[in-house]
């Protein structure tokens, strides 16, 4: 039997389930799980406890919101250690259907042909007969070097690094042309640097550095002339990173929350910080850094000015 999961931000999945369910009726091969704003529990601990009551022989198939979001990052990683999962980013209910009505395990040729016949049912209703065509990938030359320092457009905290949000909005917003995760974890990890690959706006470029590499580069950096984004997984090694070079405000955009943890910047903000986590902060406050919360450009920036 294939087992379909559906997974997503907020309540998406569960919507596109009861979609399934009026279309086919009970279907007990699909499955919802979704991550919400305040979740301590990992979303790949969710599939996990899920798949754990599957049979061995099922394919087992997870369908994620987009491509780039953190639900995808995670279950990319969550993929390469389960052999029979396949995941496809970007749901939609055509891809969704064909799996739950079909009986039989999909080799590669088959995943690839699932996939084409979502996209053909992404159609501008106002013009349908226009052609479509798959996107090109933009292509930028690399600036010249200029002799002078990195223009660092952002500062971001966020402990899922490179994402929805972050592709969406703040590349966006700020014009970066290159982005640097700073995340030791991450950077020793195949896995997990593939998945951010995937997450990369075409176009921009990626670095996904240990501290002390980032630290190295920074006289690298200063000769390309470009508009760069830095994003760090923690507070711990952004505390560590500032105490060598100083790369101006910080955004705090997110951080897990997790038992002894305080949200920060009020209502709806998605920071909570601990009491270690209070102590890096403040030690960027007592080096005259501001920091500021705020999870998207759309959104109010709080400013934070007293020590936690």
């Amino acid at each position: 039997m294939n087992q379909v999961i559906l997974a997503s931000h907020g309540g998406l999945a569960t919507g596109a389930l009861d979609t399934v369910h009026m279309i086919v009726g009970d279907a007990p091969n699909v499955h919802a799980v979704s991550l919400l704003r305040d979740d301590k529990e990992p979303i790949t601990s969710k599939v996990e406890r899920l798949a754990s009551g599957f049979d061995p022989q099922d394919a087992v198939y997870v369908l994620t919101d987009m491509l780039g979001s953190s639900v995808n990052n995670s279950m990319v990683e969550y993929q390469a250690s389960h052999p029979g999962v396949t995941v496809i980013a970007g749901m939609n209910m055509p891809i969704v259907l064909t799996l739950v009505l079909s009986d039989k395990r999909l080799d590669d040729a088959a995943v690839r042909d699932l996939v084409a016949e979502g996209r053909r049912g992404i159609v501008n209703c106002a013009h349908p007969d226009a052609p479509t065509q798959e996107p090109q990938a933009q292509t930028t030359g690399r600036p010249k070097a200029n002799g002078g320092p990195a223009k660092i457009v952002l500062t971001r905290l966020d402990y899922r690094l490179l994402h929805g949000q972050v592709v969406f909005s703040w590349v966006t917003k700020v014009g970066a042309e290159r982005i640097i995760v700073v995340d030791d974890a991450t950077a020793n990890d195949e896995v997990r640097r593939g998945a951010l690959r995937l997450a990369k706006p075409t176009g921009v470029r990626l670095n996904v550095f240990t501290v002390d590499r980032a630290l190295k580069k920074m006289a690298k950096l200063n000769t390309l002339g470009e508009k760069v984004m830095f994003v760090f997984g923690n507070t711990s090694e952004l505390r560590r990173f500032y105490e060598s070079y100083c790369l101006g405000a910080v955004n705090l955009g997110a951080t897990a929350n997790h038992d002894g943890a305080q949200m920060i910047g009020g209502k709806g903000s998605s920071v909570f910080l601990d009491d270690v986590q209070k102590a890096d902060i403040n030690a960027l406050l007592d080096m005259d850094v501001k920091i500021y919360v705020q999870q998207t450009p759309a959104l109010p920036r709080v400013d934070v000015t007293e020590k936690l």
